[in-house]
C-alpha cells in the first residue's frame, strides 16, 4: 500500500493550511432619500426611480400603518392604481399587511411576527421588495422583520410622520422594545430608499404634526445653527400647519442627519459616541417611565432641556441660548405639563442604560454653543439631579 502523497504533490498550496488568516471587504452603498408630494399619483415615477433597474418583475410586499390609513382612507385605493399603471412589472405579493401605529406596536414581538408570518405567507423571497409606509415605530418594527426574514429583503421607506420623514426614516437602524428598554432590540439594515411623500403629513394630529420639530431644533443646535433662526422665525406658520414651512425644516432635518450617517465615518456606530443623540439618554427613559405614552418628539424636548441645563450648571454654556431653546421649543408645543420628571433618580437611571445600548463608555454628547459639540464622559449626578429638578419645575409653569 502506497503511502499518502505530501501537500506538495498533490498540488495543495500552504496558504490554504495557514492557520491564522485576516482578510477586509467593503460593501459600498448608495443611501437614497427623495422628497416629493403624492407619490402615488398619475405621472409621479419616484418610486419606481428607486427600483434597481435589473429587477424585472418587482414584486411588492406593503406593510401600512394602521392608524395612517384610518387617515387616509384612499391609500390603498391610490396604491392599486399606481400598480396597476405599472403592471405586469410590478405585482403585490398579497393584499396589504397593516399593523398599529405608535410606540405600542415596538412592545413586544406581536407587529414583528405580524409582519414576518405575512413575509412567509406571501412567499416574499430575497429578491422581492417591502415597501413600509408609515411612522417611525411602524418602520422599526416592519423594517426589523424584513431585515431578518431570509436574512434581510431590501426595504424601501415611506414615513409619514414628521418624526420620520426629518430624522427615524433617514438613518438605517431597525428594532422593538424589549424588557423596558427602548430598541432593546434590533439592527443595521440600510434601506433600499426612503421616499418621503409631503402629502402625508397633511393627515397628522397635533403631536405627531410637530414630534419632529424637535430632533429638527436638535440637529440645528449640532451641525447647523441657521436651522434653528428658521424654525423660530417660522414657529407661528409651522404651529399653525403650514406645509410650506414645514417642507423647508424637513428638507434640511433629512439632510443633515443624513450627512452625518454618509460621511460622519460610523455609520453603524461602531465608535463611542452618537453626536446626534443629544437630550436622548433622558428622553428614551421617560418613554419608558411614561409607559410609552409620552411621543418621542415631546420626550426629546425635555431630554434637550435637561441636558442643555446641565451644561449651563457646570459652566460650558451660557444661560442665553438654553433661554432661547426652551422659549423656541415652547413656541412650538413642547413642554407642556408633565409628571413624569417628577423622580429624578428614576429618570438618572436612563443614563446607565444608554451607555449600555450604545457599549463602551458613558459618552453624553450636549454643545458649547451653537454649532460647537461637547462629548462628556463624566456626569456628575447631583447636578443633573438639579436639572432634571428644573426642567420638572419649567413643565409646571404654563406656557
Amino acid at each position: 500500500m502506497s503511502s499518502p502523497s505530501s501537500n506538495q504533490e498533490i498540488g495543495l498550496e500552504d496558504q490554504l493550511l495557514q492557520k491564522s488568516v485576516d482578510g477586509t471587504f467593503s460593501i459600498p452603498w448608495t443611501h437614497r432619500v427623495r422628497f416629493t408630494h403624492d407619490a402615488f399619483s398619475e405621472g409621479n415615477d419616484v418610486l419606481m426611480a428607486v427600483v434597481p433597474e435589473d429587477m424585472e418583475q418587482v414584486r411588492l410586499c406593503t406593510v401600512i400603518d394602521e392608524g395612517l390609513l384610518e387617515a387616509r382612507s384612499d391609500l390603498i385605493e391610490s396604491l392599486n392604481q399606481w400598480q396597476q399603471r405599472h403592471s405586469p412589472r410590478v405585482q403585490f405579493t398579497g393584499p396589504p399587511v397593516i399593523i398599529p401605529g405608535g410606540e405600542s406596536t415596538k412592545n413586544g414581538w406581536s407587529s414583528f411576527e405580524t409582519v414576518a408570518a405575512a413575509i412567509n405567507d406571501q412567499h416574499v423571497c430575497r429578491r422581492s421588495l417591502v415597501l413600509i409606509i408609515g411612522g417611525g415605530a411602524v418602520l422599526d418594527a416592519a423594517g426589523f422583520a424584513a431585515s431578518t426574514s431570509h436574512r434581510g429583503i431590501d426595504v424601501i421607506r415611506m414615513p409619514s410622520t414628521t418624526l420620520s420623514q426629518g430624522d427615524a426614516g433617514i438613518g438605517i437602524k431597525n428594532g422593538i422594545n424589549a424588557f423596558g428598554v427602548k430598541n432593546f432590540l434590533g439592527n443595521f439594515s440600510p434601506p433600499l430608499a426612503v421616499i418621503n411623500d409631503l402629502s402625508l403629513l397633511e393627515s397628522l394630529d397635533e403631536a405627531h404634526w410637530r414630534g419632529g420639530l424637535s430632533e429638527a431644533v436638535k440637529v440645528a443646535l449640532l451641525k447647523h445653527p441657521p436651522l434653528l433662526d428658521y424654525i423660530e422665525q417660522s414657529s407661528g406658520r409651522l404651529r399653525s400647519r403650514d406645509l410650506s414651512a414645514m417642507e423647508t425644516v424637513m428638507l434640511a432635518s433629512a439632510r443633515l442627519h443624513m450627512d452625518h450617517i454618509v460621511n460622519g465615518g460610523d455609520p453603524f456606530e461602531n465608535q463611542h459616541a452618537r453626536p446626534l443623540d443629544l437630550g436622548h439618554w433622558a428622553a428614551h427613559r421617560i418613554e419608558a417611565i411614561s409607559q410609552w405614552s409620552v411621543p418621542h418628539g415631546d420626550a426629546v424636548a425635555m431630554g434637550l432641556a435637561i441636558d442643555l441645563e446641565y451644561t449651563v450648571r457646570i459652566n460650558r454654556l451660557d444661560r442665553t441660548l438654553v433661554d432661547r431653546v426652551v422659549g423656541c421649543l415652547r413656541s412650538l408645543g413642547f413642554l407642556g405639563s408633565c409628571d413624569y420628571l417628577n423622580d429624578g433618580m428614576a429618570v438618572l437611571k436612563g443614563m446607565e442604560e444608554f451607555r449600555e445600548h450604545l457599549g463602551g463608555r458613558l459618552t453624553i454628547p450636549t454643545i458649547t454653543a451653537a454649532g460647537t459639540i461637547l462629548e462628556l464622559h463624566e456626569i456628575d449626578s447631583s447636578i443633573m439631579l438639579e436639572a432634571i429638578a428644573s426642567v420638572n419645575e419649567l413643565l409646571s409653569v404654563e406656557s
